[in-house]
């Protein structure tokens, strides 16, 4: 990502959280959560990746340009990611 122009911040500390890595680059910014349970069913960890960003609002501070949510799990051998935006 970084060869992409994203500048990557991990762990970003808010009064609400930490956030698993922000992606920044000109006009966006990309919130990823991460999840991972070796049995818990891959669809159950990406629910509950996008829910945690939106419950504790961590995009919020991101607002003034396009915010996109990303929630990655891993779930034994199985990987997955779901993508929304904030409109």
């Amino acid at each position: 990502m970084t060869m992409l122009g994203f500048n990557i911040q991990s762990e970003k500390l808010t009064n609400r959280g930490r956030i698993d890595a922000v992606l920044q680059q000109d006009g966006v910014a990309v919130v990823v959560e991460l999840k991972y349970h070796a049995t818990t069913e891959l669809e159950t960890l990406l629910n509950q990746a996008i829910a945690q960003i939106r419950e504790k609002r961590y995009y919020e501070q991101f607002l003034d340009r396009k915010v996109i949510l990303m929630g990655i799990a891993f779930s034994g051998k199985e990987v997955g990611c779901r993508i929304e935006q904030i409109v």
